[in-house]
């Protein structure tokens, strides 16, 4: 699977470089990825910080080419997750 890095950026520069990225199946991936805060941030996370609403993910490929950028005013909330059924017991 291709490699992705989510670096962030403010409106001044580099904050945080990704030297681990994440491995995507494409960009299409990669892009829902950094929606969802790419494990550095959450949707939560920017609405009780306002500093990072001038911050984005500028997201590069395997070889450091950029590829787009995602606003963190842009980070998508995380679906809540789907209640499980209890197991019936084991006979």
């Amino acid at each position: 699977m291709p490699r992705y890095f989510f670096d962030v950026q403010s409106r001044s520069g580099l904050v945080c470089q990704d030297f681990h990225g994440l491995e995507c199946r494409n960009d299409a991936a990669a892009l829902a990825v950094a929606r969802h805060g790419a494990g550095f941030t959450s949707h939560d996370d920017c609405t009780r910080n306002p500093q990072l609403t001038s911050y984005r993910f500028a997201v590069t490929d395997a070889e450091h080419r950029p590829l787009f950028t995602v606003p963190f005013t842009e980070l998508e909330p995380d679906a809540p997750a789907k209640p499980r059924r209890p197991r019936a017991p084991r006979a």
